[in-house]
């Protein structure tokens, strides 16, 4: 210690400032960590092949699910360049002044090296590409087809599976219930953790629906100071949690089949669920559906897709959904107060793609009204919904053009 110390005074004026402005940097945090934490370098560790649990392993939870239409999965993860860490490092010593190391991303402003997207894409929970969405485009329509049966027109094609839905709620009660809550189903005797994938799998589809949804973590906790079991709760109970955690409707299910048959490369898959109604207990959706799928020997692949289609007959059926679909992910986006949809991705060979919409382009209204006030996402998703075989006008804004794109939607799958 003594030898440090005399290796410290010894150091001159400025190199003692200098070292000083680099401790008190690491110390404060200076965004170096999180950059290194949340570099892209981190996609490095990919490789194909890897399932599922791998990736999360290697890289973490994504910042979002993109897509999960019950085959093709796409995490999105916002991620710094790898050299990040070097502007952090340069601007530290300006930015301390006045706090910027304590509160990032001031140096990431300063230097313009803003987090870019990211995508991870798997096919029945197999990583197949990765990269920012541009660059992987060509990669991701190879995907959609791996591990496809040809069907006789030669195109993708995969077992549909049998299921039904409905109840009383509609297009007038939906925005009654802003947000719910998803119980773990009741497993597949001999079969545990069945539940929770299907109460995930649930959860993350409800929110592609506009739904809000309680985390699982706050759900646990409230069932858990409430001595109330996770699985096995009758109704009475679960609508007493439904209410604690701010909740309008409650979702239960069961899990009737998961059966796996590995040498013929098959599954079948059987369940069920209900939504509820918190306060009165009134019954207000109830889905199920049975699939056996000679195509993958994953289970909950074809979770996956039976969920999928319960909730588009529940999405069609309360208006969040169009009976349509033209091939088109986008995001709701502002700028300058102004709201439009900014194209992601065109699905090949769909009316979007047809039409003549292009990847980067800028929906600022559908069907005569402009996207420019829209206060909500579902607000957006009403005014340009599609419905099947009828035209959805769009008008876009590419560079300093001004089109307009007429799009004959087809029936959406499940329908």
């Amino acid at each position: 210690m003594r030898g440090i110390a005399d290796d410290w005074v010894r150091l001159g004026a400025l190199p003692r400032v200098i070292a000083m402005l680099m401790l008190s940097a690491l110390l404060s945090g200076c965004g170096l960590g999180y950059t290194i934490i949340k570099s892209e370098a981190k996609l490095d560790q990919l490789t194909v092949p890897m399932t599922k649990a791998q990736v999360l392993e290697k890289i973490g939870y994504p910042d979002r699910v993109f897509r999960d239409d019950g085959r093709m999965l796409i995490w999105e993860y916002s991620l710094t360049a790898r050299k990040q860490w070097a502007y952090e490092l340069l601007y530290c010593p300006l930015s301390v002044v006045i706090g910027g190391c304590l509160f990032y991303p001031f140096t990431n402003i300063a230097s313009d090296q803003r987090e870019q997207q990211h995508h991870v894409i798997l096919i029945d929970n197999e990583l197949c590409a990765w990269g920012p969405p541009a660059a992987i485009m060509q990669r991701r329509r190879a995907c959609a087809t791996v591990g496809a049966p040809a069907s006789v027109d030669g195109s993708a094609a995969r077992p549909e599976p049998v299921v039904s839905g409905r109840g009383p709620i509609d297009r007038e009660m939906i925005d009654r219930y802003r947000t719910m809550a998803v119980m773990l189903f009741e497993e597949m005797a001999g079969v545990p953790g069945t539940g929770s994938r299907v109460a995930g799998i649930v959860t993350t589809l409800m929110l592609d629906l506009d739904v809000r949804m309680v985390e699982r973590a706050k759900l646990d906790e409230v069932l858990q100071e409430q001595v109330i079991q996770l699985t096995h709760a009758d109704d009475a109970n679960v609508l007493k949690v439904g209410k604690l955690v701010g909740a309008q409707a409650i979702i239960v299910g069961e899990v009737q089949q998961w059966e796996r048959r590995q040498q013929e490369r098959a599954n079948s898959v059987s369940l069920a669920l209900r939504m509820i109604d918190v306060e009165t207990g009134l019954l207000l959706f109830s889905g199920q559906g049975h699939l056996t799928d000679p195509t993958t020997d994953n289970p909950e692949s074809s979770a996956r897709v039976i969920v999928h289609r319960i909730l588009t007959l529940f999405g069609s059926q309360t208006g969040l959904l169009g009976s349509g679909r033209i091939g088109v992910h986008w995001e709701l986006q502002g700028e300058r107060g102004d709201r439009f949809y900014l194209v992601r991705e065109l699905r090949s060979g769909l009316p979007a793609e047809k039409a003549g919409l292009r990847v980067g382009d800028r929906v600022i209204g559908c069907n005569g009204s402009a996207l420019a006030d829209v206060k909500t996402e579902r607000d957006a998703k009403r005014i340009c919904q599609a419905e099947s075989g009828r035209m959805l006008q769009l008008y876009v804004r590419r560079d300093e053009q001004f089109l307009d794109v007429q799009v004959i939607a087809e029936k959406r799958p499940g329908l």
